[in-house]
């Protein structure tokens, strides 16, 4: 994973690891305290002072295990938006769940989120030849779901009951299959010319 970047038309993703620095880490020690943000990650925000947020951040990126890969999510000025993680990487089944985290609020529904799923998904389907990719998120997270669905993934028909920090709620899976995502980027191909 080392050394890895992915480019998007507008979003670079960047190793997790490579990317916490004093600033960075700053940037997402606010995130992790907006109550907004936090909620739609199913947590509740940081009481943790900056030292000990830096530490446990440095900590879980150190030990990040071979059944996952993570980036930031660094804006047309190299600025950290957020952070996308694929986990749980099932090598024999060839699947995967993925998250996605836009902290920076404003950025919200200008595409950015849509640009790095579309990035990573590429790089899973591509490189790392899953064939399935999955992703749970809170009933209520439209906006989430809007994006998810502009990306090709499509609600399953399981029904959720997401156990989360902030308390059981009621969630939705959604998927997109390796043959799916290529159908879609055909399509988008085709609309451009």
């Amino acid at each position: 994973m080392k050394g890895v970047v992915l480019k998007g038309e507008r979003v670079i993703l960047r190793p997790w690891k490579e990317l916490l620095t004093e600033e960075n880490l700053r940037r997402v020690y606010r995130w992790n305290r907006d109550e907004e943000v936090m909620y739609w990650m199913g947590f509740n925000p940081t009481s943790l002072s900056f030292r000990e947020f830096a530490g446990n951040i440095r900590q879980l990126a150190a030990r990040e295990k071979k059944s996952s890969v993570s980036f930031g999510i660094l804006d047309e000025s190299g600025r950290l938006i957020g952070r996308i993680t694929c986990y749980g990487i099932d090598r024999k089944a060839q699947e995967a769940e993925i998250g996605i985290l836009i902290g920076e609020k404003r950025l919200w529904g200008k595409g950015y989120g849509s640009d790095a799923l579309r990035t990573l998904l590429g790089y899973l389907f591509r490189e790392m030849g899953l064939k399935r990719v999955y992703l749970r998120t809170i009933k209520g997270n439209l906006r989430a779901q809007r994006c998810f669905a502009h990306c090709g993934f499509h609600k399953t028909a399981r029904q959720l009951t997401l156990s989360l920090e902030i308390g059981d709620v009621e969630g939705i899976e959604m998927e997109l299959l390796a043959d799916e995502f290529q159908q879609e980027l055909g399509s988008s191909a085709r609309e451009e010319a």
